[in-house]
């Protein structure tokens, strides 16, 4: 499944299901958090953007402000939901952890 809007593409392929495409940052499993537009936190700075596509949305925010994805939250139309954490491995890869799953 592609998702795409006019500012960016991403790709959570690796994220396990449910799953969307993405461009991947320098790290191979991090990806940029761009041009975000809610401040998810209250602390006045813009950290989260959300894409749409015709089998749901992808949430993805920068919750301490490096510009790469700290948390995404994908929700199907179905109501199944699931959510990730990036966690940096010693070789400097990254592996995303699911930490939350369910149907809403």
């Amino acid at each position: 499944m592609e998702m795409q809007d006019d500012l960016t593409m991403v790709n959570t392929h690796d994220l396990g299901e449910p799953s969307v495409s993405v461009a991947w940052g320098p790290a191979g499993g991090e990806f940029a958090v761009t041009d975000p537009v809610v401040d998810l936190d209250g602390d006045g700075v813009l950290d989260t953007r959300s894409w749409s596509d015709a089998d749901g949305v992808t949430v993805a925010s920068d919750l301490d402000g490096d510009g790469w994805a700290d948390h995404v939250t994908r929700v199907d139309g179905d109501g199944e939901f699931g959510s990730w954490e990036p966690h940096r491995e010693v070789d400097g890869s990254v592996r995303w952890e699911r930490v939350d799953a369910g149907q809403l």
